[in-house]
């Protein structure tokens, strides 16, 4: 399952990743040890607008002990 890919960093945070989820550019921020609870989509000129609506994020890992992340789920 590999329903995402790296973009870049959010251009007024480079701490702060964007993600190709499904399509749609998120960036993910608000880690709190299991999810992302304060992401937003990216839209615009190199995904430079972000919307207001928020989302929560949790990262999917592989089973095996590397943890590696293989995709995400976005609610």
């Amino acid at each position: 399952m590999t329903n995402f890919k790296n973009v870049g960093t959010w251009w007024n945070d480079k701490d702060i990743d964007l993600v190709e989820i499904d399509g749609t550019v998120y960036a993910l921020h608000g880690w709190n040890g299991e999810k992302f609870n304060n992401c937003w989509i990216c839209t615009g000129e190199y995904n430079m607008v972000a919307s207001e609506e928020e989302f929560e994020i949790e990262p999917i890992y592989s089973d095996d002990e590397d943890m590696d992340i293989i995709g995400y789920e976005v609610a």
